[in-house]
């Protein structure tokens, strides 16, 4: 687990495998770092990405997304969350290194 995400007060914990980034990476058509420019389809791809291990579709993440923010959640704090999770899956490491 890399994080965990709360939706309709339920706890989703966050997994991102090269695997599932990949995969992500080739339906999007997008490498990850353009797909965490804050756009709804970048939270949209990286929420399906982190909860493919729960089997969900990228239209289920989508709908998602929507309780997330109907619930009061922001896009701020969703794209820490998602941001932080990818950091500890150790996503970022290497640049932030370098930096």
């Amino acid at each position: 687990m890399n994080g965990v995400v709360v939706i309709d007060g339920k706890e989703h914990a966050l997994r991102f495998s090269v695997n599932h980034v990949c995969v992500m990476e080739e339906t999007e058509g997008k490498a990850l770092p353009a797909l965490m420019d804050g756009s709804l389809l970048g939270m949209r791809a990286l929420l399906w990405c982190g909860l493919m291990e729960e089997g969900i579709t990228r239209q289920q993440a989508g709908e998602m997304l929507q309780c997330y923010f109907t619930d009061g959640g922001s896009v701020k704090e969703l794209a820490r969350v998602l941001a932080q999770a990818l950091s500890d899956a150790g996503y970022f490491h290497l640049s932030e290194e370098e930096g």
